[in-house]
């Protein structure tokens, strides 16, 4: 499973849930992404959300961004800082003090586990824009009945951005982080822009290409020099389906676009609507690219 299809757990479907348990979710599917070799995108029933900051959260890692983690901690407040980040535990939470996004990722890892967090964390390859912006987290395993890990976002910020995450009592999990690095040009990003996700994504500048023909697209993209891989979706009447990556020769010019991002600097990865009569699965399934993360 490919980081960009986690746009799949949208804000509509998470908001529907008790506090906790749809981000715990999220958190599972992003840490199944990072294990996973191949897996096609479910959808739930789906509707256009309004482009924001969505719950699983992209944490700006700019100076002095602030992001509080709330664990299981007790006992009295201690302190750790290194080169690049600053926390302080309290009785049930940990407030982080990002101050170096350019620092080695081992250096972000050593500070989460001087407090108790057993934290990973990895540099990933993003758009420029999206450098030094911290993704996640992943966790692995189940959560108990109506819990999980949410992120919020601050209403009123000093820094770029602030923001809680949080955990049920007790997790003692793996929680995997990364902070984006810029792509090289072609490398494929691990993680979309934060922008979009959660949303219906038709994410090529200057060009409209969700609900058009595929021969419009292809038109369009190969105009700016930009390649294409397909995701052939299975849509059911209620708005939800799947489906998995395929070769572009079993893709008909005719057929509709979904939603369209872009993966890498010269890559665009489109999801394309199945007819009702060709078959579910029955199309040849091409391999997935990898994901950008490493397996913890």
């Amino acid at each position: 499973m490919n980081i960009a299809d986690l746009a799949r757990v949208r804000d509509d479907v998470l908001a529907g849930e008790p506090v906790g348990r749809a981000s715990g979710a999220g958190a599972r599917a992003l840490m199944e992404s990072i294990t996973a070799e191949e897996r096609g995108p479910v959808r739930s029933p789906r509707r256009r959300a309004p482009r924001r900051m969505f719950l699983l959260g992209v944490v700006a890692a700019g100076l002095a961004a602030v992001l509080a983690v709330m664990l299981p901690l007790g006992g009295p407040a201690t302190e750790y800082a290194n080169a690049a980040v600053t926390l302080k535990t309290g009785d049930d939470f940990i407030d982080v003090v990002i101050t170096d996004p350019e620092a080695d990722a081992a250096i972000y890892t050593e500070a989460f586990r001087a407090v108790g967090l057993d934290a990973t964390v990895q540099k990933i390859p993003v758009a420029p824009e999206y450098a030094g912006m911290l993704f996640g987290p992943a966790t692995p395993g189940e959560f108990p009945s109506g819990t999980g890990v949410t992120v919020r976002g601050g209403e009123t910020c000093a820094s770029v951005w602030c923001g809680t995450v949080s955990m049920p009592t007790g997790y003692k999990g793996k929680v995997i982080f990364g902070i984006g690095r810029p792509a090289r040009p072609g490398e494929r990003y691990a993680a979309r822009a934060p922008s979009t996700i959660g949303v219906a994504a038709d994410g090529v500048a200057g060009v409209k290409l969700t609900g058009k023909p595929v021969s419009h697209a292809k038109a369009e993209l190969s105009r700016r020099g930009l390649k294409i891989e397909y995701v052939a979706l299975w849509m059911k009447p209620d708005g939800s389906g799947g489906g998995y990556d395929v070769a572009s020769e079993h893709v008909k010019d005719d057929w509709i676009v979904d939603s369209a991002i872009k993966v890498a600097s010269d890559t665009v990865r489109m999801d394309v609507v199945v007819p009702a009569d060709v078959p579910m699965d029955s199309l040849p399934r091409a391999a997935r690219p990898p994901s950008g993360w490493r397996s913890p």
